[in-house]
């Protein structure tokens, strides 16, 4: 009688972790799994010893596309909104309160612009976000937005600091210096920036 050894090598995949992440094949926050590639030894098609491990691997939960874990970077569209919706908020309050001042005209057009882009924004919340203001977590939401924001994108974030501060009856060079930092945090360029506040002003004196 003549025995066969069946015998040789498979990879297999292991669930490390889970969570949420933007989908690039969906183009939508969904499921992932953090799932381990490994080379097993098989002996009659049954994984026995676990050999090398090939590479991780993230696997979406809707089309099970596997992706390079450097997808995990990008961030949801749950904390892109969360972290735009903050630095709204913070850039107003700054530009509000760079002259230590928060006047009549600038607080009109802040709760105007915001009004429509943060729901149930209002004088209160401008009130609250002044009192609350942090530099540095300022600093970080303008990294954070710096890296995934649009031109577009960062040109509207732009505009309505300079709204705000093209409304004050001073216009004092502390304030344009703070939204033009703005600008350089979003990665805009010393031209791009001024062009945008130059706008801003412009639609002021003709308001």
């Amino acid at each position: 009688m003549i025995m066969f050894i069946i015998w040789g090598w498979r990879t297999r995949l292991s669930v490390k972790e889970t969570g949420v992440f933007f989908s690039p094949a969906t183009g939508c926050d969904g499921p992932y799994e953090l799932v381990q590639a490994r080379t097993w030894f098989t002996l009659f098609f049954l994984p026995l010893i676990p050999l090398k491990v090939k590479g991780m691997y993230v696997r979406c939960g809707v089309t099970k596309e596997l992706y390079d874990p450097r997808v995990l970077d990008n961030p949801t569209t749950a904390d892109f909104a969360t972290q735009l919706a903050g630095a709204l908020r913070e850039i107003v309050a700054a530009v509000v309160i760079a002259d230590s001042t928060a006047g009549d005209e600038e607080t009109s057009v802040a709760i105007d612009r915001l009004a429509g882009q943060v729901p149930g924004y209002n004088r209160a919340t401008l009130d609250a976000d002044i009192a609350s203001l942090d530099a540095d977590q300022l600093r970080q939401r303008l990294s954070y937005l710096a890296g995934s924001l649009s031109t577009d994108g960062k040109e509207q974030l732009l505009s309505t600091a300079a709204a705000v501060m093209a409304a004050g009856p001073a216009r004092d060079d502390g304030t344009r210096r703070l939204v033009q930092s703005i600008g350089e945090s979003l990665g805009m360029s010393p031209a791009h920036v001024l062009g945008v506040i130059g706008a801003a002003e412009a639609a002021a004196d003709k308001a």
